[in-house]
């Protein structure tokens, strides 16, 4: 196997050569040196796989894809599992750590296990590890996985008492956590102030953001009532979401739509019933075999808990190529956007997780509905498919 110009590699003519290779061939001795050679080179195909995995991951390239991390956009395009993949990139991270432990585990010398080790010294105890390197490494080269792993377990024991912190010692500071501030005034007026991490600050960023663009589009098309201030739109639009989500169906107890009147027809009498209700709203849901409601039209944004059942059932997750979150983990996306004139139907929802949802707003990505199932779109109209063994 030989790695060329650009990364090019000659698999298929390696995996061609060894599929084509006889086992019983052999003679005795031919057989137990191939056994040898073949898990050094596995050794050694192990060490380079978790140096890629760390530096792909590394150079987040995986994100122009909506992938999450390294290991999740290698993980669907193998058939790898995540976690496999999730801990060799961990390992490639902590031989980065270790200089020395490069050559004998690009040789084969070092077994994944020996590599696991390795890594685990470098990341748990970086300084000790750096210092006590050449020991750790000859030590790795010179004994089987289960004698170093009884080697690294002492080195940890050391490593852990002389690092242990002094009582008398200042605690270290806690890690910042989501905090948010609300207080009132003597005026009447509230105060308002927060610090989130970086995802959750992202997606306040991107739903207050929305809607902010909203306002920014409705100027930009001769409203002159949008007159105000980035942060007064940006306060607004933060009051504006709070108030949506809050809004509550119309029932027996909301006054402006208080009493409705409810007739199940046919589509073709849809004219007669205009004509006969006058200035009266008409508004349609479609109903399931069961009374389920399957679509509700323009009547509100929010997902009746029938259509939810069926996208759910439908999608069982979140639809973007590769990701694996739950339908509990998801909202559900109006691919033809409501404020756009997109319906609250089957057909016109998908769900997606946090991360998609805000990926493909702000990617400018599409999901279509596509002969009754999902379709991921990229922002020029091609088709984003995932296959084993592709880049695409």
């Amino acid at each position: 196997m030989a790695v060329g110009c650009g990364g090019r590699v000659d698999v298929e003519g390696f995996v061609s050569s060894l599929a084509s290779f006889d086992v019983s061939a052999p003679g005795d001795d031919e057989v137990k040196a191939l056994v040898l050679a073949s898990e050094r080179l596995s050794n050694a195909v192990h060490a380079f796989s978790a140096s890629l995995l760390e530096e792909l991951d590394r150079r987040e390239v995986w994100a122009l894809d909506g992938a999450r991390s390294g290991p999740g956009w290698a993980a669907p395009r193998t058939g790898t599992a995540k976690a496999a993949l999730q801990h060799r990139a961990g390992v490639g991270r902590g031989l980065r750590l270790l200089p020395s432990a490069q050559r004998p585990a690009r040789a084969g010398l070092l077994s994944p296990a020996h590599l696991a080790a390795l890594a685990g010294c470098a990341r748990r105890h970086p300084a000790l590890a750096a210092r006590d390197e050449a020991v750790l490494v000859g030590r790795a080269v010179e004994l089987d996985a289960d004698g170093f792993r009884a080697v690294v377990k002492h080195w940890r024991a050391c490593a852990e008492s002389v690092e242990s912190p002094d009582p008398q010692a200042e605690p270290p500071a806690p890690e910042p956590v989501d905090e948010l501030h609300l207080s009132k005034g003597l005026d009447g007026r509230y105060e308002l102030s927060g610090s989130f991490s970086a995802g959750a600050g992202a997606l306040v960023d991107a739903a207050v953001g929305g809607r902010v663009d909203q306002y920014l589009r409705a100027r930009r098309d001769g409203d002159e009532s949008v007159s105000l201030s980035g942060a007064q739109l940006r306060a607004n639009a933060l009051v504006d979401l709070l108030s949506q989500r809050m809004r509550r169906e119309p029932s027996e107890q909301s006054a402006p739509d208080r009493y409705r009147v409810v007739v199940v027809a046919r589509w073709d009498e849809l004219d007669r019933l205009a004509e006969a209700g006058c200035d009266t709203t008409l508004w349609r849901v479609v109903v399931g075999a069961e009374g389920e409601v399957l679509d509700v039209g323009r009547e509100t944004r929010q997902w009746p808990t029938g259509i939810r059942r069926a996208i759910t059932h439908r999608d069982g997750g979140c639809v973007f190529p590769g990701c694996d979150r739950p339908p509990s983990w998801c909202d559900i996306h109006h691919c033809h956007q409501w404020d756009h004139g997109g319906r609250t139907s089957i057909d016109n929802g998908a769900l997606l997780c946090r991360h998609h949802h805000t990926f493909i707003h702000r990617k400018r990505w599409r999901i279509t509905i596509e002969n009754g199932r999902p379709v991921t779109r990229r922002p020029d109209g091609t088709q984003y498919v995932i296959t084993r063994w592709s880049t695409e």
